[in-house]
C-alpha cells in the first residue's frame, strides 16, 4: 500500500497543533515560551531546503516533515495564546497612539449594545448606574464612529473583518450595570477583556477573531442565552453561579472553561474535526454527544451548552487560564 506523503505532512502538522494547544492550555508549555514559538520561522527555510537538496533521493521527505511540525508548533502556540507574530494584520503597537476625546451617555432600562473593533485591545467593564463611557487611544488620534440613544449603543470601527489591516487602538469601554443589555462585542487582533460583574445581560453574542478574549461572568447579576465563537484564537470563559445555556464554536483555536464550585455542566460536542478536549480527566462522564458532571440532573445551578470545535480544544478549568 502507497502512502501519500502530502496526507502524511498535514496530518503531522494538525497533530503538532493539537498537543501544543493542549500542552500549553495544561500549564506544560509555559505561555511565555510559546508567545515566542515564531522564532522558529528559520526552521522553515530549513525544511524547505532539504526537500530541494534531497528531492528525488532517499529522505527527501525528511524535508516536509520539519516544515509540518515547525509550522504546526507556530500555529498552535499562537492559537492556545492568542500572540500574533510581528508582522500581523494589525498595523502598529497595540495601544500606542494619540488618546481620543471620551464619549458618554445614558442608557433606557433595556438597551442593545454593539461593539465592533477591527484592530487592538479590548477592556470592557461594568459600572454602577445607568451611564456607558469610551475612552481610549488610536494611531491617528480619531475616535471610533458611535451612534448612541438611550435604547441602543453602536461602537465600530469602520471594518472588523479578520483580515483587515489597520491601524491599531485601544478602548477601554463601561457598560452600566442598571438597564437589562443585550451585549454584541465583535474584536479582531489583539487582546479582549469583558468584566461583567453585576451586569443584567438579556444575551451575550462574542465574536473573537485571531486574538485573545477573556469573559467574566462569574458575578453577573443576570445572564441570558451565551454564545462565543472564536477563529484563530483563544478565549478563557467564567461562568456564572446561576443556571445558563449557550453555544461555542472554536475554529482553529482553543476555549478554556471555569466552572464555579458546585455548578452542574451539560456540553453537547457532536461530530468534531480534529478537536480535543480534557473533559473525562475532570470526572464529565459522557452520554451520546454530550459530557455531564456527576449529578446534573439535580445540580441546583445547570449550565447546558452545545460546542463545536474544528482544529481545536475544549479545556475545563484550565488551571493556567482559570487561575488569574
Amino acid at each position: 500500500m502507497r502512502i501519500d506523503g502530502r496526507l502524511v505532512g498535514f496530518g503531522l502538522f494538525l497533530v503538532t497543533v493539537g498537543i501544543v494547544m493542549i500542552a500549553v492550555r495544561q500549564g506544560l508549555i509555559p505561555d511565555e515560551t510559546a508567545r515566542r514559538a515564531w522564532n522558529l520561522w528559520p526552521l522553515l527555510l530549513i525544511g524547505t531546503g532539504l526537500s530541494m537538496i534531497l528531492a528525488g533521493r532517499p529522505g527527501a521527505a525528511i524535508g516536509g516533515l520539519v516544515v509540518a511540525v515547525t509550522f504546526g508548533a507556530i500555529v498552535g502556540a499562537v492559537v492556545a495564546t492568542g500572540s500574533f507574530v510581528p508582522i500581523g494584520i494589525c498595523g502598529g503597537d497595540r495601544g500606542e497612539g494619540a488618546a481620543f476625546g471620551e464619549a458618554g451617555g445614558d442608557l433606557a432600562g433595556t438597551a442593545r449594545v454593539s461593539i465592533e473593533q477591527a484592530c487592538g485591545d479590548l477592556t470592557i467593564s461594568a459600572v454602577d448606574g445607568s451611564r456607558w463611557a469610551l475612552r481610549g487611544v488610536s494611531g491617528d488620534g480619531r475616535a471610533p464612529t458611535i451612534n448612541a440613544n438611550p435604547g441602543e449603543l453602536e461602537v465600530a470601527s469602520g471594518t472588523t473583518g479578520m483580515f483587515d489591516i489597520g491601524s491599531s487602538s485601544r478602548w477601554d469601554v463601561d457598560l452600566p450595570r442598571m438597564p437589562l443589555i443585550d451585549l454584541s462585542v465583535t474584536a479582531s487582533a489583539g487582546e479582549a477583556r469583558l468584566s461583567l460583574a453585576g451586569a443584567h445581560l438579556a444575551r451575550v453574542t462574542l465574536v473573537r477573531n485571531a486574538g485573545s478574549v477573556r469573559l467574566d461572568l462569574r458575578e453577573a447579576a443576570a445572564v441570558g442565552p451565551l454564545s462565543v465563537t472564536v477563529n484563530a484564537g483563544s478565549a478563557t470563559i467564567w461562568l456564572p453561579n446561576r443556571s445558563l445555556t449557550g453555544q461555542l464554536q472554536a475554529n482553529a483555536g482553543s476555549v478554556a472553561l471555569c466552572l464555579p464550585t458546585g455548578a452542574g455542566l451539560r456540553i453537547e460536542t457532536g461530530e468534531s474535526v480534529a478537536a480535543s478536549n480534557d473533559f473525562e480527566s475532570h470526572g464529565l462522564t459522557k452520554s451520546g454527544d454530550a459530557w455531564e458532571t456527576p449529578g446534573f440532573a439535580g445540580a441546583a445551578v445547570k449550565i447546558d451548552l452545545s460546542a463545536q470545535a474544528n482544529a481545536a480544544s475544549l479545556s475545563l478549568d484550565a488551571s493556567s487560564a482559570c487561575a488569574a
